[in-house]
């Protein structure tokens, strides 16, 4: 285990230096932002196309792991939502979030980076994988049950729509749709372009990093206890459980599994934040949520990557 955590530690350290920054106001007035639009529009999306270009096409797709990780997120999202409507009396945009929140973890900004220093850039294939589905069918979903119940039940399927229209320009979607190609024709980035792709990947891992904590530093840690408390056991202790029950079962092994345990292990994604700020439902409860999850999170991969096997 000292030696998961000798790996560890270091990533949550760059995450700690962004908090830092943050709160001592280090960083000028919408600089979180502006390193976000950074990681997010270039840096992992050259990561991705990097990684998966290298990759031998026939490794990168894989249907179990597609279906397991689509079953895994469903099971654990209506878990979600039924706690929230059963223990806390939710409507049913809070058991969207809370379902939303229980289901998407941190895949982009903490567990690329640090899974491909882990194991090696071959993770790209399953990280992008589960990618595709939160991208695609979760998030869209959760958007979906949200607007059609701000509209009184009407309106699911074009508002899935439209959030399945966004899911698609997203740029680590269409990152990960050019890597598949250059996988698939055997091509590769040529010359200029491969240095040029490496050297842009190798600024995403710190910077996203360092951005996921400052963007942390603006939380509190003021809100509901017994709902965070749930959440953050849901996503933090039955997620990679369910991951590896249900992807077992499917006859996924190898890389997949242990990826997908460990994806399944990281704490609550930031986007759900967005989207409560969005729709101003569950924003201080969330907002705890992530920044305890993120805090927990250093112990709970560490766990993950040891139960995989991966000391």
């Amino acid at each position: 285990m000292s030696l998961i955590f000798n790996l560890t530690l270091p990533f949550f350290a760059v995450v700690a230096l962004g908090y830092l920054a943050s709160r001592l106001n280090w960083l000028p007035k919408d600089g979180v932002k502006a390193i976000n639009v950074f990681v997010f529009n270039f840096a992992m999306p050259a990561l991705i196309i990097n990684a998966l270009a290298r990759q031998d096409f026939s490794v990168l797709v894989n249907g179990r792991f597609l279906l397991g990780w689509f079953l895994v997120a469903a099971l654990v999202y209506a878990l979600g939502a039924l706690c929230s409507i059963l223990l806390f009396k939710g409507g049913r945009q809070e058991a969207a979030l809370f379902g939303q929140a229980a289901s998407i973890g941190n895949l982009g900004f903490l567990a690329l980076p640090l899974l491909i220093a882990a194991i090696g850039a071959e993770v790209a294939a399953p990280v992008s994988a589960a990618l595709i589905i939160d991208l695609v069918i979760i998030i869209p979903f959760s958007i979906a049950v949200l607007e059609s119940a701000k509209r009184g039940g009407r309106g699911f399927a074009a508002a899935f729509a439209s959030s399945l229209r966004g899911a698609v320009v997203n740029p680590f979607f269409l990152a990960i749709a050019v890597g598949v190609l250059l996988s698939a024709s055997g091509l590769g980035l040529p010359g200029p372009s491969d240095r040029f792709v490496r050297f842009l990947a190798g600024a995403a891992g710190p910077a996203a990093l360092f951005s996921l904590g400052a963007s942390l530093a603006g939380r509190s840690l003021v809100a509901d206890a017994r709902p965070i408390a749930v959440l953050n056991i849901l996503k933090l202790a039955i997620h990679p459980v369910a991951a590896w029950v249900v992807l077992a079962a499917l006859g996924v092994d190898g890389l997949f599994l242990t990826v997908g345990v460990v994806l399944a292990a990281m704490p609550i994604a930031g986007n759900v934040f967005v989207i409560a700020q969005a729709y101003d439902i569950m924003v201080r409860r969330l907002s705890a949520a992530i920044l305890i999850s993120t805090m927990l999170a250093v112990v709970t991969v560490a766990f993950a990557l040891q139960w995989m096997g991966l000391a």
